[in-house]
């Protein structure tokens, strides 16, 4: 008995410590991105942290957070458009979204022709919001911004 009961701890500790989530969302008519996100593991990562504030994570910048210990981090980024699929650049990307629910209005998509585009999202917890751009073209894509500036975030979706 002792050891089924050490077995089921086990077994609970590994799902609850390899938690992954992850989004759907249907951009417009022919694009979608695939978002998954796990649980962040502070232990394994080296912490920049000064007067008790997170300033960093690995020897690069933090966005997700306000200065707190990262709860998840971004492990992948899909986007499809019609039939080609594109692995987005995710490194540096904690807390994309809270709970269960992502706001689908913090995502855009901009296609100038049959293979260029340019995808625009906000991502935020709550308190640590900032955005990412990502250029397409032809078979190839490329994070080009990466952002928690206000006045850029903001013209992201001012129309």
């Amino acid at each position: 008995m002792k050891c089924y009961s050490i077995i089921l701890l086990l077994f609970c500790s590994f799902f609850s410590h390899g938690q992954v989530n992850s989004a759907n969302i249907k951009i417009d008519s022919i694009t979608s991105l695939q978002l998954v996100r796990e649980k962040f593991n502070p232990e394994i990562n080296k912490l920049e942290i000064k007067n008790g504030f997170v300033l960093g994570i690995n020897d690069s910048p933090l966005f997700g957070s306000d200065g707190e210990i990262p709860k998840y981090k971004l492990i992948k980024a899909t986007l499809k458009i019609k039939d080609k699929s594109y692995n987005l650049q995710v490194d540096n990307m904690y807390n994309p979204w809270t709970g269960d629910q992502l706001n689908v209005n913090f995502f855009k998509i901009i296609h100038s022709g049959e293979n260029h585009h340019l995808l625009k999202c906000i991502f935020s917890d709550g308190a640590g919001t900032y955005a990412a751009q990502w250029l397409i073209e032809w078979n190839s894509s490329i994070r080009d911004i990466i952002t928690k500036d206000e006045l850029i975030i903001e013209s992201y979706f001012q129309k």
